[in-house]
């Protein structure tokens, strides 16, 4: 039988977000719903509107949670939805996806079905539809000349209210803050650290707060469950631009000064390794090794280096 050579091509595909909620195991998670041009949109899986369609049905994706539930916001914390005022039901939800698509892509056009014979074939190979969206800006249309950046959910404080808001940093050093409905640009990262520095930004409280998520509704959160430290957001943020810029994560430099010791153990090591794991931000230490060991192995060379590891 005469084979053919295989090839294959990548395309840009342009989108937008919005916030929605995956509910999972009984738990919800906050997630920026990625809605493509091409119809289609990543609720942790990439699907088509028939699929997205399905999401919703299936109560997998939901623009509500039950008042008294704890909602995970991805790297910022977990709080108590004491009361909520939300803006959709499952249907009017769906609604405003299609409005937002069809900004993208007025004339509807090419839009992308996921056929049945994909479906199975993506199931009987074990993959999963998944892609990374890429926050970007236009630097000039001119040759659309564009620069990539890296986002971190945060807490903002601004016109006598809190919202849950976006901080993007771009490779060129600008920063961004925006929501669902609005954006305001920042002309560096020492603006943003400004407003780390007077609280604007938060993680944390102590009392009741009521927060706008822009595109999903008004809710009240009544409770800190866990959230990262405001300051190591910051050197999140500060992280994802050098990684941007050419240089490593603390991350990166930790699992460096990890394998260097793991190769040639000495206090010396040891301390450098307890500076770089230091260096990385608290509620990333776990992204250090694997889902199943974690940061485990660090701590136990830093803090408990008598104890012997299991190989």
């Amino acid at each position: 039988m005469m084979t053919m050579q295989k090839i294959r091509r990548k395309r840009t595909i342009e989108g937008t977000t919005m916030p929605g909620i995956i509910h999972n195991g009984g738990q919800y998670f906050m997630i920026d719903l990625n809605i493509y041009e091409d119809g289609m949109a990543d609720c942790w899986e990439l699907v088509d509107l028939d699929g997205l369609r399905g999401k919703l049905e299936s109560g997998w994706l939901t623009p509500t949670i039950p008042a008294g539930r704890p909602l995970s916001i991805h790297g910022l914390g977990s709080y108590v939805v004491e009361s909520a005022r939300w803006l959709h039901d499952t249907g009017t939800y769906y609604e405003a996806v299609l409005d937002r698509l069809k900004r993208l892509n007025p004339e509807m056009s090419n839009l992308y079905t996921v056929t049945e014979t994909q479906k199975k074939l993506a199931e009987s190979r074990r993959v999963q539809f998944i892609e990374e969206a890429v926050p970007f800006y236009v630097r000039s249309e001119t040759f659309y000349e564009t620069a990539e950046g890296r986002s971190i959910f945060l807490f903002m404080r601004r016109e006598g209210r809190s919202d849950l808001i976006r901080l993007t940093v771009y490779e060129d050093g600008t920063a961004e803050i925006c929501d669902a409905d609005r954006e305001q640009a920042y002309s560096s990262m020492a603006e943003v650290e400004a407003l780390f520095a007077d609280g604007t930004l938060f993680t944390e409280f102590d009392r009741p707060v009521d927060v706008t998520i822009a595109g999903l509704g008004e809710l009240r959160l009544s409770a800190v469950l866990n959230a990262a430290p405001v300051g190591e957001k910051r050197k999140e943020a500060a992280d994802l631009l050098g990684k941007l810029q050419g240089g490593k994560t603390t991350l990166e430099l930790c699992r460096d000064a990890y394998h260097r010791y793991l190769e040639e153990p000495s206090e010396r090591r040891r301390a450098f390794l307890k500076e770089r794991y230091e260096d990385v931000p608290e509620h990333q230490r776990l992204y250090l090794g694997d889902m199943d060991t974690r940061d485990e192995d660090y701590r136990r060379i830093l803090y408990t280096p008598e104890d012997t590891r299991e190989v």
